[in-house]
């Protein structure tokens, strides 16, 4: 069993290193939630979006109601669902990404579960909670912000984490280990975060006459944080 988390701080737009996954975000006007597949929490137009097609996504607003939607192709490089009524604190969904093959790699069978936080990123109701198996989670700590990961409901402990920051381009990504409670160190910039974790089980097995050797979870998370000045 392996387990990947990395984290990137960011200033600015979110991206995590150059892996692809998917992300998504809520428009400014909050009228729509998009998910796209890249690397930044905006569409790729270098990256085709096909891999967020089988996206439910559940909309939850500040009274706890949730709303679930399957996504339609935006006018774009992303998928969309349009976001009526009360506006939400989160939305988060699971993507069925079925079973991919690169290189001479071993086929994989890829589940994605991105989430993004509007608003508050430490307001109550904003955790997915038992609706994902892999989850990870702000925790306000004074002035920073730490990074709890779970994996079916529980801490990962000693997960480590890779960290970037935009605007740092001579500044190297280092990577810590989460503690036993699988809670990151902390941090005091501000900005758009981007949060992914991957968590990779070795289960063989075969959908839709397709044999994969193992079964592939990534969490992704964006969100806003506003550093003391």
């Amino acid at each position: 069993m392996r387990t990947l988390i990395v984290v990137a701080a960011l200033t600015g737009m979110a991206t995590v290193a150059q892996a692809h996954f998917v992300l998504v975000y809520v428009t400014d006007d909050k009228s729509e939630a998009r998910v796209v597949f890249g690397h930044a929490a905006a569409p790729d137009e270098k990256t085709p979006a096909t891999r967020c097609e089988k996206t439910t996504l559940t909309i939850r607003d500040a009274a706890g109601k949730e709303t679930k939607q399957q996504v339609e192709k935006g006018d774009g490089n992303f998928y969309r669902a349009k976001l009526t009524g009360e506006k939400p604190v989160v939305v988060f969904g699971t993507t069925d990404a079925g079973v991919t093959q690169y290189a001479d790699n071993p086929p994989v069978l890829s589940w994605y579960y991105p989430k993004v936080i509007v608003g508050d990123p430490f307001a109550t109701g904003t955790q997915a909670g038992a609706s994902v198996p892999l989850e990870v989670v702000p925790m306000k700590d004074g002035e920073n912000v730490r990074f709890k990961v779970l994996l079916a409901g529980k801490p990962l402990a000693d997960a480590e984490v890779t960290v970037g920051r935009s605007g740092k381009e001579d500044e190297k990504a280092s990577t810590i280990k989460a503690d036993k409670d699988g809670l990151t160190t902390g941090f005091a910039a501000g900005g758009r975060y981007l949060v992914a974790a991957r968590h990779v089980e070795e289960k063989p097995g075969e959908i839709g006459g397709k044999k994969y050797n193992a079964v592939r979870h990534i969490a992704t998370l964006v969100f806003d944080f506003a550093a003391k000045k």
